[in-house]
């Protein structure tokens, strides 16, 4: 019952994501009067079709997708209105129009879902006193404005805070109505890191994260060692009740081999695994107080999870992340079966929208980004790519795609059993 309940779950999720997609194209070919042959919803034999004003709209049995149709996008047509005879600037906006539409959708889920999650500001509630913070003379209560150059507006803009080109930094905080600056010193450490995310929503009556696994990173320490789902127990032998006492006894055994003790299905299963070496920021706070939430702190905390998004792509390309830690199919359907609540799964449908755009924009054909790369060399140029090389470049593009998703597929297979 749990698998069918997940498959539903990701039919609606890719569904969803896949129809704003492909609406995006439709409405803006229909805008510049394009001749659009159908509009579908998913893919394979019909279930339903109807005609309307020149375009067949369809809703077929495979739902893990869908597509738009239009005329002369993919050959040679006669048709004046076709897609090749538009301008070259009108056909670009067509093409990056499923990105922007799968951007839209992703803003509003996050800003919805956030409307309706607790947010907690950057008023220090919990401190240790051997960290930097305190060191330094940050206490409890002070609320922490400013780190470097970066306004701090929501706990997250702390919490994520990556610039680790410096150990020092500075630190503006309140403290009683009246701001203080000050330099924190040995703020940047190597700390070991395993590649783990909790659940944000399994929280004890004081509001502090459990030990629950949302999901593990691939390709990380924690990988085929730990699945989602699993509660931590122990690490080394201490007993871990918050997700801050995992991360703290990880944190000081980077490069070293750990004894993890997890509750996996009912029965308490030990794993042993060493966690990577990586620079952190962190100045030794442990919470932070709640406070109301507003559009405003919606919005913040939605900027802030977009540019976590956008970064891994951009890691990913710089090098900074590795192929093997991307997730494929498998691993988008083991993170929607973890989602509980509807603001959770709507919040998980907001992310794959993002990844899916970004995706897609990406200058490799046969994706957006790659026709869009080939519309351009021939408005800068005045010549049409001829139809033999961009049919070679989409062969050699679809080749390596399906090549890195049954990699991805593969490693995710791995991962999950």
């Amino acid at each position: 019952m749990a698998l069918v309940f997940t498959i539903v779950k990701l039919i609606i999720v890719l569904s969803v994501v896949a129809t704003i997609h492909e609406f995006g194209h439709f409405l803006f070919a229909k805008l510049f009067k394009m001749t659009v042959n159908e509009f579908s919803i998913g893919f394979g034999p019909k279930i339903f079709s109807k005609e309307y004003k020149g375009t067949k709209y369809s809703l077929r049995w495979i739902l893990f997708g869908g597509y738009v149709a239009i005329e002369g996008e993919e050959g040679d047509s006669e048709d004046e209105n076709a897609f090749a005879k538009k301008p070259c600037w009108q056909r670009i906006i067509v093409l990056v129009a499923g990105v922007l539409f799968n951007a839209i959708l992703a803003v509003a889920l996050f800003l919805g879902t956030n409307m309706v999650s607790p947010t907690f500001g950057t008023k220090i509630s919990g401190i240790y006193e051997d960290g930097a913070a305190y060191i330094a003379g940050i206490r409890e209560g002070d609320i922490i404005t400013k780190i470097e150059d970066k306004v701090t507006h929501i706990y997250q803009d702390i919490a994520l805070y990556n610039k680790t080109d410096k150990t020092d930094v500075t630190v503006e905080y309140v403290r009683d109505g009246k701001t203080n600056t000050v330099v924190v010193k040995d703020a940047v450490k190597k700390i070991g890191y395993m590649g783990v995310y909790f659940e944000s929503t399994k929280l004890d009556e004081e509001g502090n994260v459990l030990t629950y696994v949302q999901l593990v990173e691939p390709g990380m320490p924690a990988a085929s060692k730990i699945k989602a789902g699993d509660k931590i127990l122990k690490v080394n032998g201490k007993e871990t009740k918050l997700s801050i006492d995992v991360i703290a006894e990880v944190s000081a055994n980077a490069g070293k081999e750990v004894k993890i003790l997890v509750l996996r299905d009912g029965k308490e299963v030990e794993e042993k695994l060493t966690p990577a070496t990586k620079l952190s920021f962190d100045l030794g706070l442990s919470n932070f107080a709640e406070e109301k939430t507003t559009i405003k702190t919606a919005y913040y905390k939605s900027v802030s999870t977009i540019t976590q998004i956008v970064g891994s792509y951009v890691d990913l390309f710089m090098g900074k992340v590795k192929v093997n830690q991307l997730s494929g199919i498998v691993g988008i359907g083991e993170m929607v079966s973890r989602t509980e609540g509807i603001a959770e799964f709507l919040s998980m449908m907001a992310m794959i929208s993002l990844a899916v755009g970004i995706a897609n924009i990406l200058p490799f054909p046969p994706l957006d980004g790659g026709k869009v790369v080939l519309v351009l060399i021939e408005w800068i140029t005045k010549k049409k790519v001829p139809e033999k090389v961009e049919l070679i470049l989409s062969y050699i593009g679809l080749g390596l795609l399906l090549a890195l998703t049954v990699f991805v597929t593969i490693n995710d297979i791995i991962r999950v059993i």
